[in-house]
């Protein structure tokens, strides 16, 4: 009989208002990480080539990315758009080499795991799939090879380790 009065002592009033204030911590930080994270979408008009197939550059474009100021786009140029959420949608209004107008809308969604993402204006006006157009933005450091982590230890030159060093080395 002792064991019904601890269990009914353990789930009293303030057990359910602690479990349910843990709930809604935990719903909190989930909708922060999804609805709150900050992405930097490069929009890229650049020729580009997928499965062997080259898409060209387009000659005017001006790209809106939900709704926020129009930027216009020449050939190989890249801007930079920070967005939050994880959908987003994106309205192109681009012209041809005829000077003929269009426009294409469309939603695309950034990885969980991604921060910065480049957004192909060719691929995505051919009506590429979301994984052709989208892809993860590597440094061009990283590109090259560049990187600071390289296995060879750099070359080390002579640093004076004092200004005396150097005035007296005049004289």
């Amino acid at each position: 009989m002792s064991d019904k009065k601890n269990l009914k002592d353990f789930f009293n009033l303030s057990f359910y208002v602690r479990l349910a204030v843990i709930v809604v911590v935990i719903l909190l930080a989930v909708f922060l990480y999804c609805y709150g994270k900050q992405h930097t979408v490069y929009v890229d008009n650049r020729t580009i080539e997928i499965d062997g197939v080259s898409y060209r550059a387009l000659d005017w474009a001006e790209v809106t990315v939900d709704g926020a100021k129009k930027q216009e786009y020449s050939p190989r140029t890249r801007r930079e758009e920070t967005v939050m959420r994880q959908k987003h949608t994106i309205h192109v209004l681009y012209e041809d080499e005829d000077f003929n107008q269009f426009e294409v809308e469309g939603e695309f969604s950034i990885p969980l795991n991604e921060t910065q993402v480049v957004l192909s204006l060719p691929a995505f006006i051919a009506g590429l799939p979301e994984e052709d157009f989208i892809t993860e933005f590597v440094p061009m450091s990283q590109q090259l090879g560049l990187s600071g982590s390289s296995s060879q230890p750099a070359a080390e030159e002579a640093v004076p380790s004092e200004f005396g060093d150097i005035m007296m080395s005049d004289f």
